[in-house]
């Protein structure tokens, strides 16, 4: 092979990951765009194309989830909004158990839970339905961290099943990031 045709097929081994990865991207913003303008029908054809993608970028051959699916790492975050609407999606079909099993694996691969799902969980758990929990704490397209806050910690206990492990969690970064608990000071 010439030189020319060796350098194209490695800047399309480099370009092609790019392109997948905008592609995915894109994927979520239009299925936004098409909510809003209450395209609901092809917001969900885009959505579950993005939903099989996202799996199938995740999953192994036997279709588990990693153990960690940090929302820190960049790459992801494309990835963890589509499980979200997806699992949103389901729950606002009525498909509770199949969305409260999608945001359970959300919550364990990344228990730091940037995105949220804890609350969507526990909404579920107390048999609330999509409208009623964005009726309850919806501002406009955003949350009160304040307000949502609150609302979780006082039934989360609740359910010890569901949230127990998670605390832990909390409380072990908590006590692993204070002050005089680092590294260097040991």
């Amino acid at each position: 092979m010439t030189n020319l045709l060796m350098g194209l097929l490695s800047i399309d081994k480099k370009v092609k990951p790019l392109l997948i990865s905008c592609q995915e991207k894109s994927s979520i913003s239009l299925y936004g765009i098409l909510l809003e303008e209450n395209k609901t029908r092809e917001a969900e054809v885009i959505l579950d194309e993005a939903y099989r993608r996202a799996l199938a970028l995740i999953t192994d051959e036997k279709g588990d989830w990693p153990d960690s699916l940090p929302w820190g790492w960049l790459e992801n975050r494309h990835i963890i909004r589509t499980l979200v609407n997806k699992a949103v999606s389901l729950w606002d079909q009525g498909k509770t158990d199949e969305a409260l099993e999608m945001f359970r694996k959300l919550l364990r691969t990344n228990p730091s839970d940037n995105a949220g799902v804890r609350y969507y969980i526990l909404a579920i758990r107390l048999n609330m339905s999509l409208e009623k929990f964005e009726k309850k704490f919806d501002k406009g397209g955003f949350y009160l961290a304040t307000e949502i806050d609150r609302w979780f910690e006082e039934n989360s206990k609740k359910f010890p099943d569901e949230f127990e492990w998670w605390w832990e969690e909390v409380m072990k970064y908590e006590e692993d990031t204070s002050p005089g608990n680092s590294d260097d000071q040991k």
